[in-house]
């Protein structure tokens, strides 16, 4: 089609010119449905480009958001970076989203996509490797990941079967921002993260991820340079994941696992290019056992908790202490062998990086503007410290990247206002806009509260879940969504309906993708899964009739981060409960339901069993947040609207 004006920009008779009169691209699509309010949000974001300004728009499911910010993205003459929240809804934007509406409007124009460091292969760190004696037994897989590479454009480990996402060799055939060589590294001119670099700078559309982008903020805000080129404009999708995500980057973090890998590495460099300073490798293995001391201290429970550095635990104390010293040792001794290659100068400082960070988690006194905390896990600990408040730094970044900013999701309002969100960004000056979803939920669905006494802090509310989820999972032929605040209460709802004669999958027992395309093919299943299971699944037809929601998604009151942002707003005279509980779990509720309605032809049940819905107050912002549906507490109202709808379906 190829309307362009002459300066670039998308004006609105050329923009409306791709629309029909249903607002849907004029050349078809394959699975395009009419979206009215697609047109409207394509103009809103053409003249967000146009003006340099910002926007907020939520659009509710099934509005075709996606085409309807790359349209006028495209078509722009502007570079754009698009930003998602995760690398699979990067890769779905990239290889099939860009290509199909490319090709339907017909503009000549170049894409790239772009991902962190770790998600491509480093010629270098495979070398290293490849001479690992630790690694004798993966030899034959290190072997095909070499010709994989030298038949690879990209390095993109995605693209290959090779590894698991979970395997121990990702770590070492990958880099990281701490053992990255940069220009100095031998392989550099065959670097498949510089490659993809220079793709993205050359490129007129980039699509990144939101780490990515954020890592770019935590930077920038560092005074460390920037990880993407400038841009003209960028737009946020799935924007709602972006201040917690904006949170993990802006803070600071020590690790075990950094630790562990900075030894390693510095054994090997020294075993590479130094082999006559064995001393290395002896402080090497003393820092791993006196760091396994304090693991084993800190215990194998899986856990988040204020971090005390000390303060009345004087053996926690003396192991950070000997942890400190035996960093120090290894850091003395990388500093004299630095001058022999460019890896053991990069190890001495990264130990020298990793001892400023410890000296930080090391203090008694807790900084004002951060909380403290420790993530401990089965692999390892975390320390994290986390900013209470990231509306100034993120408010500088926008201001550091004049540019237009476009931020979209299905959930951003809560009862109608985007108060919340904009607080948490500091974004005080943005355009806002909502479309509701263009969905029949008056038709298409059915809200279900069952009556109940007991409370979610019931002993037997899981049971009463587990009742519940029986009785709709028989009138709907299992095909149903079980979705979970907690693994307890998911683990014991499993057990409980393993006879319910349905297949139960079960989160957990298979990666996210595998379950989520068993259950597509059996037809007849049941899904059990938490909080990861709440976003990004679009399970559509026959497959899914019902989805029930165990409880209000509140955050855990015990997360160190909630309970210090809590008693922060409290000390100020702020309704934490109201401003941030009631918010947070609002838009999570919201990304739940949105599992249950993804096409026009959809129907089904939407079960939510959390009687505070009826009987306290707060429960009115959250009903008022969810799409307009019928409200029912008789089951048979369940069973006469899923025959009914069957029946209907079947007849047409």
């Amino acid at each position: 089609m190829g309307v362009t004006n002459p300066t670039g920009w998308l004006m609105r008779d050329e923009l409306t010119a791709l629309f029909n009169e249903d607002g849907v691209l004029s050349q078809q699509i394959t699975g395009f449905q009419p979206r009215p309010a697609q047109q409207e949000m394509a103009e809103r974001v053409a003249n967000t480009l146009s003006n340099g300004n910002l926007l907020i728009a939520e659009a509710g499911t099934g509005t075709g958001k996606t085409f309807a910010y790359l349209a006028p993205a495209m078509l722009s003459g502007q570079k754009v970076f698009i930003s998602t929240g995760t690398k699979n809804l990067q890769d779905q934007l990239y290889q099939r989203d860009l290509p199909v509406l490319r090709q339907t409007l017909n503009v000549p124009l170049m894409t790239a996509i772009l991902k962190g460091r770790s998600n491509y292969l480093c010629h270098h760190r495979l070398g290293l490797a490849e001479t690992d004696d630790s690694l004798l037994n993966d030899q034959a897989t290190l072997s095909k990941l070499r010709k994989w590479a030298e038949q690879s454009d990209h390095g993109d480990l995605s693209d290959t079967q090779l590894l698991d996402a979970d395997s121990h060799l990702l770590p070492r055939v990958t880099s990281t921002v701490d053992n990255c060589l940069g220009t100095q590294c031998p392989e550099y001119q065959h670097c498949f993260v510089a490659e993809a670099r220079r793709r993205a700078q050359e490129a007129d559309i980039v699509v990144v991820n939101h780490h990515l982008l954020m890592s770019d903020l935590a930077l920038k805000t560092a005074g460390q340079g920037e990880v993407l080129p400038t841009a003209d404009a960028y737009i946020i999708d799935e924007a709602h994941q972006l201040p917690g995500i904006a949170s993990q980057f802006l803070g600071l973090r020590l690790s075990s696992h950094q630790i562990t890998e900075l030894c390693r590495d510095a054994t090997q460099e020294m075993h590479a290019e130094a082999s006559d300073m064995p001393s290395i490798a002896t402080a090497s293995d003393k820092l791993q056992t006196v760091l396994q001391r304090l693991r084993v201290y800190l215990g194998s429970e899986v856990l988040r908790r204020p971090w005390f550095a000390g303060e009345g635990d004087e053996t926690q104390q003396n192991l950070l202490d000997a942890v400190a010293q035996a960093l120090t040792n290894l850091a003395e001794e990388l500093e004299q062998a630095s001058p022999r290659s460019q890896g053991l100068s990069q190890c001495h400082q990264r130990a020298e990086s990793l001892l400023d960070l410890l000296e930080y988690f090391q203090a008694n006194a807790e900084p004002s503007d951060h909380v403290l905390w420790l993530d401990n896990r089965l692999s390892g600990f975390i320390l994290n410290a986390t900013p209470f408040d990231i509306s100034g730094p993120f408010q500088q970044w926008l201001d550091d990247k004049p540019a237009a900013w476009i931020f979209t999701s299905a959930t951003l309002t809560v009862a109608g206002q985007f108060n919340h969100f904009k607080q948490q960004l500091g974004i005080d000056d943005a355009e806002t806009v909502s479309w509701e979803s263009p969905f029949d939920y008056q038709q298409q669905s059915l809200l279900f509260l069952p009556e109940t006494k007991l409370m979610p802090a019931s002993v037997n509310y899981n049971q009463h879940i587990a009742d519940v989820a029986r009785q709709v999972i028989t009138l709907s032929g299992g095909r149903t969504f079980l979705l979970f605040t907690s693994y307890r209460a998911l683990y014991e709802v499993a057990e409980a309906l393993k006879d319910c004669g349905h297949p139960l999958l079960v989160q957990g027992s298979g990666g996210k993708a595998q379950l989520i395309e068993r259950f597509r093919e059996q037809g007849d299943a049941v899904l059990l899964g938490t909080s990861s299971f709440w976003e990004g699944v679009d399970v559509r037809g026959d497959a899914l009739r019902c989805v029930l929601i165990d409880k209000i998604p509140f955050a855990s009151p015990g997360d160190p981060v909630l309970e210090a942002r809590i008693n922060l707003l409290k000390m100020h005279g702020g309704n934490p409960f109201r401003s941030i509980q009631i918010p947070s779990a609002v838009i999570q509720l919201k990304q739940g339901i949105g599992r249950l309605i993804r096409d026009v032809r959809d129907y089904g049940v939407l079960v939510l069993c959390d009687p505070r819905l009826l009987n306290k107050p707060y429960g009115k912002v959250f009903l008022r947040s969810l799409p307009a549906m019928p409200i029912t507490q008789n089951i048979q109202d369940v069973a006469d609207f899923l025959t009914e709808k069957s029946v209907d379906q079947a007849t047409h």
